[in-house]
């Protein structure tokens, strides 16, 4: 597995390269900005000189000096003057300074520069016209205290970029450190509750609202873990528990037709009839766990559709009527059609365990009353019976898995105490809700409510 880099470095490299490449591209535009100005104030000063040495040569009266003509030039200049014949007249330098020479055919009122054995001129030529000269003069002015200038920037801005970066890693360094110490915490204390168990949970003091969406974030993902690992310890244990009950039934009965059932066909036939009776009730359970273990809408051909609940409803009365003639079913709908977008088999299947509930639960009165309405963007259906009803205590645990009010009456009446949830799983993977009211021997009533997306 590839080693992952550390937060607090990387941050420390990317804040410590973009300041660096901002401070070089802001050292570059003033090193031009400057390289600029350096260079127009070697321009004045070249063509001031010209200037000044032709306004020299212009003047009347005693002849042509030398020196007269070193006076208007600067450091580092050197005045070439030809006649009009192109005869060179005088080449005068300030300091000695300028060896280069220009010659006789560059073009006046012009600026240029040249290269000359590894050093740089600028030259700037003027005409002169009057009675006391006629011809042209060029000065030659030397860029090397310009390139020397010049260098000391850089040299300057290279010193105070290599101390911006160290000061920039430095700071970035403790800023990245500070930046990451909740982040390190949370790890810390991460692995501290792999090692004690998901119970524990991660408390820090409120500092970064990301760090703080963290750790409850974690906090709640570790809640529902728990609550999960419960939840499936407890339907372990529940599974084990009645599945052990009718496969030692069955264990009994086959020691039992071992024993006697050669030569007793009596026991040989109850035994059979038990055992067989009591496989069904396996296999029933064990279909009704691997359904509870597969989403609602896993399968494809079992697509929702518009359903109208008040015929479905009808349909499935029509039915246990039949089935249960000493049963009055009683049905109110003030719509004459509702229509819900849901698979038709679900729907069948949720009303046989709300009314299969029903009837197992009301032998007293026989009377189960079913009403459906739609209103506020809700479809309700309600399943009501008068028979035992359910503690209040216990309305709260009634869609857990294998949990039964009154566990050896409904152990007699059949069931593996898995409908109510398989219902309360069908509801909700259609966006609706289920809960249930009762009083103790007078009612329990269902109220199932879908939305309404019609």
């Amino acid at each position: 597995m590839k080693k992952s880099t550390s937060l607090k470095t990387q941050w420390m490299l990317t804040t410590t390269s973009v300041t660096f490449v901002i401070f070089m591209l802001f050292s570059l535009i003033i090193i031009m900005i400057i390289a600029l100005l350096f260079k127009d104030q070697e321009t004045q000063n070249v063509t001031r000189s010209t200037i000044e040495v032709g306004k020299y040569l212009e003047k009347e009266g005693a002849p042509i000096s030398r020196y007269d003509i070193i006076e208007t030039l600067s450091p580092g200049q050197r005045a070439v003057i030809y006649t009009a014949d192109g005869r060179l007249l005088a080449s005068v330098s300030f300091d000695d300074t300028v060896p280069f020479t220009p010659s006789n055919d560059l073009v006046r009122n012009q600026l240029i520069q040249v290269e000359d054995k590894d050093k740089s001129y600028l030259i700037y030529t003027t005409p002169v016209n009057s009675e006391r000269f006629t011809g042209h003069v060029s000065v030659v002015h030397s860029l090397d205290s310009y390139q020397a200038n010049l260098q000391v920037v850089i040299l300057f801005a290279s010193i105070f970029g290599v101390i911006a970066l160290f000061i920039t890693a430095v700071v970035s360094y403790f800023f990245s450190n500070q930046i990451t110490k909740p982040i390190r915490r949370i790890s810390d204390q991460m692995k501290q509750i792999q090692r004690d168990g998901f119970q524990n949970r991660l408390v820090m003091p409120r500092g970064y609202y990301e760090t703080d969406d963290m750790i409850e974030t974690f906090n709640e993902m570790m809640l529902q873990l728990e609550n999960s690992f419960n939840q499936q310890k407890q339907f372990v244990e529940d599974a084990s528990h009645e599945l052990r009950t009718p496969l030692q039934i069955i264990k009994g009965h086959l020691n039992l037709i071992k024993r006697w059932g050669k030569n007793k066909p009596e026991v040989l036939e109850e035994s059979l009839e038990i055992s067989l009776s009591e496989m069904n009730r396996i296999t029933s359970l064990v279909e009704e766990l691997l359904l509870l273990t597969k989403e609602v809408g896993a399968h494809t051909h079992l697509e929702p559709e518009q359903v109208d609940i008040n015929d479905e409803i009808s349909s499935r009365l029509r039915s246990l009527a039949n089935l249960h003639p000493d049963y009055q079913f009683e049905y109110h709908s003030p719509h004459k059609v509702i229509n819900l977008t849901i698979n038709r088999f679900h729907f069948e299947q949720l009303m046989l365990i709300f009314l299969d509930n029903a009837i197992k639960y009301d032998q007293g009165r026989k009377h189960i009353i079913i009403r459906s309405s739609k209103k506020n963007k809700l479809i309700q259906i309600e399943i009501i019976d008068h028979g035992t009803g359910i503690p209040e205590e216990d309305l709260p645990f009634v869609f857990d898995r294998f949990y039964r009010v009154d566990k050896s009456r409904s152990r007699e009446m059949g069931g593996n105490g898995l409908g109510l949830s398989i219902a309360k799983k069908i509801v909700e993977s259609y966006q609706g809700t289920v809960h249930i009211e009762s009083e103790r021997q007078r009612f329990t009533k269902v109220i199932i409510q879908f939305p309404d997306k019609g």
